[in-house]
Order: C-alpha cells, then sequence, then structure tokens
C-alpha cells in the first residue's frame, strides 16, 4: 500500500502523561548550606575568645560560670600587661592607670546590674605571684565585687 491509503491511516500517538507535582525537599541545597555554615563556624569560633590567650593554671576543682561580658585583664609569661586583645605593656603605675580606665570604661558596657563590679583576670601559670599581685592590688582599688581568676581543669577529671 502506498499512495492515498497509507495517508488516510491513523496514527495512534500516545498522549505523554504529566507526573503530580512532587512534594519532597531537595537534599542538595540544604547540605549545601549546612556545609557552608559549618565552615564558617570552624573559622569563628577561635576568634571569638575574649582576652589576651595565656597559659592558664590547671585546678581540680574548676567552677564554669559563663561569661558575664564583664572586663578581662591578661598577663602573659614575659610580664606583659593586656586589657581584652590590647597590648598596655609591662606592669608598672602608668600601665596599672591605663588598665584602671579601661575597666571602668568596660563596666560601662555591662548591662547587668550584678556585673558592674566583676572582673575577669587571667595570669599565665608560669608567671610568680609577684607579678600578679601589683595588677591585683590595682583593680582592688577600684571597689570591685569579685575578681575572676581563670583557669583550667586538670586532665582526667
Amino acid at each position: 500500500m502506498s499512495g492515498p491509503a497509507k495517508r488516510g491511516r491513523i496514527r495512534h500517538v500516545k498522549k505523554m502523561v504529566l507526573d503530580a507535582p512532587k512534594s519532597d525537599i531537595n537534599v542538595t541545597p540544604l547540605v549545601d548550606v549546612c556545609l557552608v555554615l559549618l565552615i564558617i563556624f570552624m573559622v569563628i569560633t577561635p576568634m571569638m575568645s575574649r582576652g589576651k590567650e595565656v597559659k592558664l593554671p590547671k585546678t581540680e576543682f574548676h567552677y564554669s560560670r559563663k561569661d558575664k561580658m564583664q572586663p578581662v585583664i591578661g598577663i602573659d609569661a614575659e610580664g606583659t600587661l593586656w586589657f581584652e586583645k590590647i597590648k598596655l605593656g609591662e606592669v608598672d603605675a602608668g600601665t596599672l592607670q591605663q588598665m584602671k580606665d579601661q575597666i571602668k570604661r568596660g563596666w560601662d558596657k555591662v548591662k547587668d546590674a550584678e556585673n558592674q563590679g566583676r572582673v575577669y583576670l587571667k595570669a599565665d601559670a608560669s608567671l610568680p605571684y609577684v607579678k600578679v599581685y601589683p595588677v591585683l592590688m590595682a583593680i582592688n582599688e577600684l571597689g570591685v565585687t569579685s575578681i575572676d581568676l581563670g583557669t583550667n581543669e586538670k586532665e582526667g577529671q
């Protein structure tokens, strides 16, 4: 058969069946966002510590009170005085006065009235007490309610 008979033949074409809308979540963008957030937190977390990083003494009975945003004073192994991450210099009358001024300004930033007179002191574990004593006395002259000393818990406790 050729010619006109072929043309008159009806071709049966299947209709395309459309799928119903899918309500499944697309996991790929979710995983991408989670990985980006994980990387951001891994990079930012080490920068979130407050004050100068020093090797703190180890204690058996460690009090783990939450940070109340009180001013942080640090004394490193060389005896250099730090306010937060600002280097003030060797411990002498001038740097102690600078420290007192910085503490007073730091208390202005504390919103909670109960933590208004608190100071957090981090002194290096290898530092002799003779170097820490003048700083403690200068802080005490401000009329603080509490001086929190930074320590680390001993391993295996």
